[in-house]
């Protein structure tokens, strides 16, 4: 085996072992799903018995489009191949978790430098919070996983642009909104970014081109799932029929009353007057009035969303692990449980790095290439945004913690490379 795949397969390896021990450890063999897994697992095992993308009601399996479907459809193929054992799920999610350090890698390569990139693999490796979510079986793994590799895709094809490049980008963010629909309008923000080096790099009219190629292929890899739920579901329901719902979860009365709840989200499912409201809906019809109630009450509360924007935000850039409204993550018994009363992970791994994450955004926006350079920072200003719109999770900050962990890998080359210059002097022979 050649030196450097040896070296990407020990990256992934290690990667790979430190996921599945979190997952043994956290929620044990005997896994069983909860809360939104319980989702997940449903469409996947249903889809596994051909009985289509569905859910489990009272009269049996029905048509849904209530989570994005790229998940469930990687499951079911588990589910296929081995029987509906859910540990199964979570291995492979596993080895899907432990391709992100090596997407990292490829991606500070491309940015910045070799040993930037491998840095940034090194700590994604074994970086606590995207270690944690491979135990329970939701969007946010695979999700990140894809934006890391859409943003790669998109910096290869703006380094070196080729029509090709540019089809592989779009459909890897179209791959991403159907992991996830909130990367649905990332390609569009990231176009000021791509246009000016691509302007410069061949002319407008290929430029121009290669933009419309890109987007074609984003719109044309979740064209065709769009098109399913308006066959099932009778409804125009470009991903999911589940925008609503988060929105109206995040923005309601008792969120905005309840200090506790300030910055996070209930379930209105299972609320009054809510429930009620929704009664004997259509499940997009459900979703399109959930969202309406959330904007009426947004609307009714205009002055006072600096207020909630600060809430969200700050829910959002936590420096430690929330306790008290998230719940109890790992399994009865499982000997973390202890472990995490003691120390907090996030506050150990986040709040260590953070000054060299700073300090790598600082170098990122310095420098002759300083625009190129910058593209971390548009995905972690859009996820932050999006936290505004509905609430501040670690769910929701986990696409953008990959980008977090390449500026720090930044930040300590260049402060390495300073301290070289400074202290190591070199001998003349």
């Amino acid at each position: 085996m050649p030196p450097h795949a040896l070296r990407w397969l020990v990256l992934w390896s290690a990667g790979f072992v430190v996921r599945l021990a979190y997952v043994l450890l956290a929620v044990g063999p005997g896994a069983q799903p909860a809360s939104d897994s319980i989702l997940y697992d449903s469409v996947a095992w249903n889809l596994a018995q051909k009985a289509g993308f569905a859910l489990n009601g009272a009269g049996g399996p029905y048509p849904t489009a209530f989570v994005p479907p790229l998940v469930p459809l990687w499951v079911s193929f588990v589910y296929r191949a081995v029987g509906h054992h859910y540990l199964a799920a979570l291995v492979a999610q596993c080895a899907i978790g432990a391709l992100i350090p090596l997407a990292l890698v490829a991606l500070g390569r491309t940015l910045y430098s070799e040993t930037v990139g491998w840095n940034a693999g090194v700590i994604a490796s074994v970086y606590p919070l995207l270690v944690f979510f491979n135990a329970y079986l939701l969007t946010e793994t695979t999700f990140a996983l894809l934006v890391v590799l859409a943003l790669s895709a998109c910096a290869v094809w703006v380094k070196r642009p080729r029509a090709w490049r540019a089809l592989l980008s779009g459909a890897l963010w179209g791959a991403a909104t159907l992991a996830r629909p909130t990367a649905g309008l990332l390609p569009l923000v990231l176009l000021p970014w791509m246009w000016r080096p691509l302007s410069l790099s061949v002319e407008r009219r290929r430029a121009a081109g290669q933009v419309a190629g890109y987007l074609a292929a984003a719109f044309l890899c979740v064209l065709p799932w769009t098109v399913r739920n308006a066959i099932r579901l009778h409804a125009f329901v470009p991903v999911t029929t589940g925008g609503g719902r988060s929105l109206l979860d995040s923005n309601n009365p008792r969120v905005f009353a309840e200090p506790a709840l300030h910055g996070n989200a209930i379930s209105t499912a299972h609320e009054a007057p809510y429930e009620q409201a929704l009664a004997g809906l259509p499940e997009a019809e459900q979703d399109r009035r959930c969202a309406r109630m959330a904007w009426a009450f947004l609307r009714e509360h205009w002055s006072d969303w600096p207020r909630l924007a600060g809430y969200k935000l700050a829910r959002f850039w936590r420096i430690t692990a929330e306790r008290g409204t998230t719940g109890t993550w790992q399994a009865e018994g499982s000997p973390l449980i202890g472990v995490m009363k003691r120390l907090d992970p996030l506050a150990l791994s986040f709040g260590a790095l953070l000054p060299l994450m700073v300090w790598g955004a600082v170098c990122a926006l310095r420098g002759p290439r300083r625009w190129f350079q910058s593209l971390p920072l548009w995905p972690i200003a859009y996820f932050s945004a999006l936290a505004v719109v509905y609430w501040g999770s670690l769910r929701m900050r986990l696409p953008a913690e990959p980008m977090l962990v390449l500026l720090a890998a930044l930040g300590f080359d260049d402060l390495r490379r300073r301290f070289q210059r400074r202290h190591l002097t070199v001998v003349p022979r």
